[in-house]
């Protein structure tokens, strides 16, 4: 790439929180030119979003403390101008959408930008229809944000930035609630704005595979020092890097280092899908001659399972109505006043002890389901059934003896001064007596791993540990059935396996698990059965392989596979490989026993 002239430039920043004494950046000493597509990588915690936020001078001009050293923006010193002028520069999108949006309409909210500005309402209408078509949010024009979806907020939060049309654009976790289809159009609508306009873009994210596609250079920090940077196949060459800073590679990078550990290294390290099928073809040329080729999935089912118990669920088999733990059927349900329908005749069982994810497009109706399971929501017409109770006939109270919810948004569930005190909340409402609340307290804290965070105050935690704080408040309740709206985002690969490993052992236990969630591959690795939702509707209900197997129906809800399962269906059948596989090790091990001349049958997952 050419050399630019640096636009922002770090010289020895160092920076601390009023009122802490911890430094959550340290001696940072960069330069991002003009043009450039930067990504900034590393746990929850390392300081990406503090990194983010001191380019328009939020920090440290409205956040307060201490920072030492200078950054410069455009030969600008950003202690030394106003957040005003700063925003004509730079645009930002931050992680929680809700902190950014505050009009009453989708068109006022993107428009409200360029009308301070001054600009023409003739260009300021074009930016916004252009804005909006590109996040997938035209024909909401009139629709109060506050009515919008969790990721439909965030879409909003991102045209809003980009009908300002700044020179630098700063996305701080801004695909963190998008599903996979619109995180993809985001970066690439991102790439255009660089490549096209010049724009210099600057995104804090942990998703592995777009940063590979899409970005110029990547930023790894840890604990606030910069402890790597280069371009995404520099970073991801280095696996002691990744698993020093917990960053998530993208998964045809693991799957090359897989192999490298079972002494069949690639020719050259894939970082992209079409670099990955490329390379184990590569590979697979000198292998022996596969055997018959191995029986993979069935085909997925052509229709749902009943939800009246006459039939079972994925795997088939009958059901009586005790097995039933979620019933839901004939479900619609229509927003009022707007009259829009999130759901439409949507009928499915789950069967007690099952583990059960539910994905789709932003604004599918999976929250709007969930709602329902809870009590929170009631239908405008059918019936849900949780645990034998008909939702219309019992209170939210009641239901949360029987059900635990655990929101995508973890503040909106934290009000106590301490987390133990969040914790035993709920038990002491249930008429406890002190003895058993600290037992349940104990058993919470120490299933979510926040023992040491007894007397912390939520609010002060890091997301992740927020999220959790909810969760134990959760397990303290001792719910038969666990729901989990989107628990993993803004999550770093760490907390979310942590998540996901929680829900994983209580499933163990016999508690029934639902998860929404826009990870495909969390949904790979831990559910066995996988509800597929689009426009309000079911459009797949089978096991999370068979699932997979329907790329062509995943589109029309915006859901494309884990990139190893789009891997294992785009090699030639010829090699012998499953093409159904779900997860790194389901591919690797039968490319590794291919490569020695054994048999590669391993059982199908699903």
């Amino acid at each position: 790439m050419a050399q630019r002239e640096p636009l922002i430039t770090f010289d020895d920043v160092s920076y601390r929180y009023l009122g802490s004494k911890r430094y959550v950046l340290q001696h940072l000493n960069l330069a991002i030119h003009g043009g450039e597509f930067v990504t900034v990588l590393g746990e929850n915690g390392a300081g990406k979003s503090t990194f983010c936020q001191t380019l328009n001078g939020v920090i440290p001009l409205s956040r307060g403390g201490r920072m030492r050293g200078c950054i410069r923006v455009d030969g600008r010193d950003t202690q030394k101008c106003t957040v005003a002028d700063l925003a004509q520069k730079v645009g930002i999108v931050l992680e929680d959408p809700e902190a950014q949006l505050f009009t009453t309409s989708v068109l006022s909210e993107v428009a409200f930008g360029p009308e301070n500005l001054g600009v023409d309402p003739e260009e300021i209408l074009r930016r916004a229809r252009w804005a909006l078509e590109v996040v997938r949010l035209s024909g909401y024009e009139d629709h109060p944000p506050t009515a919008l979806s969790g990721g439909q907020k965030q879409r909003l939060a991102i045209a809003a930035a980009l009908t300002m049309q700044p020179d630098i654009l700063v996305l701080d976790e801004a695909t963190s609630q998008l599903d996979p289809v619109g995180t993809v159009e985001v970066f690439s609508v991102v790439r255009e704005l660089n490549q096209r306009y010049g724009m210099t873009i600057v995104m804090a994210t942990n998703k592995g595979e777009e940063v590979a596609q899409f970005c110029d250079r990547v930023l790894v920090l840890h604990k606030g020092e910069l402890v790597g940077q280069g371009t995404p196949r520099e970073i991801f060459a280095d696996p002691a890097l990744f698993e020093q800073v917990v960053i998530r590679a993208p998964q045809v990078c693991q799957l090359a280092h897989y192999l490298a550990e079972r002494a069949l290294p690639l020719a050259d390290l894939p970082i992209t899908l079409d670099e990955g099928k490329r390379e184990v073809v590569q590979l697979m040329a000198g292998a022996p001659a596969p055997g018959p080729s191995q029986e993979e999935t069935e085909p997925v089912a052509s229709s749902p399972p009943s939800p009246s118990g006459a039939t079972g669920c994925a795997a088939g088999g009958a059901w009586n109505s005790r097995e039933v733990a979620v019933l839901v059927d004939d479900l619609a349900y229509v927003y009022e006043p707007q009259g829009v329908g999130a759901l439409k005749g949507v009928s499915f069982a789950v069967r007690r002890g099952e583990f059960v994810s539910i994905i789709g497009q932003n604004g599918a109706g999976k929250t709007t389901l969930l709602k329902h399971v809870v009590g929170l929501l009631l239908p405008t017409e059918g019936r849900v059934i949780v645990d034998g109770v008909d939702t219309r006939q019992t209170t939210v109270a009641e239901l949360t003896t029987r059900v635990g919810f655990v929101s995508q948004n973890p503040d909106q569930q934290l009000f106590a001064q301490t987390v133990e005190e969040e914790v035993a909340f709920g038990p002491r409402n249930l008429g406890l007596g002190e003895d058993e609340v600290k037992e349940r307290v104990d058993l919470g804290l120490r299933m979510a791993g926040l023992e040491a965070f007894r007397q912390e105050f939520p609010p002060a935690l890091a997301k992740g540990d927020r999220a959790k704080v909810v969760m134990a408040s959760v397990l303290a309740m001792q719910p038969r059935i666990i729901i989990l709206d989107e628990p993993t985002t803004g999550q770093d690969y760490r907390g979310s396996h942590q998540i996901m490993q929680i829900a994983q052992r209580l499933h163990a236990e016999g508690c029934t698990v639902l998860v929404v969630t826009h990870d495909m591959a969390l949904v790979a690795e831990y559910a066995a059965r996988t509800i597929v939702l689009g426009q309000g509707e079911i459009l797949l209900d089978d096991t999370t392989a068979r699932v997979f197997a329907q790329p062509e129906v995943l589109r029309r809800t915006q859901v494309t596979p884990p990139q190893i399962t789009q891997l294992a269906q785009a090699l030639p059948r010829e090699l012998g490989l499953p093409g159904n596989a779900l997860t790194v090790q389901q591919l690797g091990q039968p490319i590794v026993r291919r490569a020695r001349g054994e048999p590669a049958s391993a059982a199908a997952p699903g």
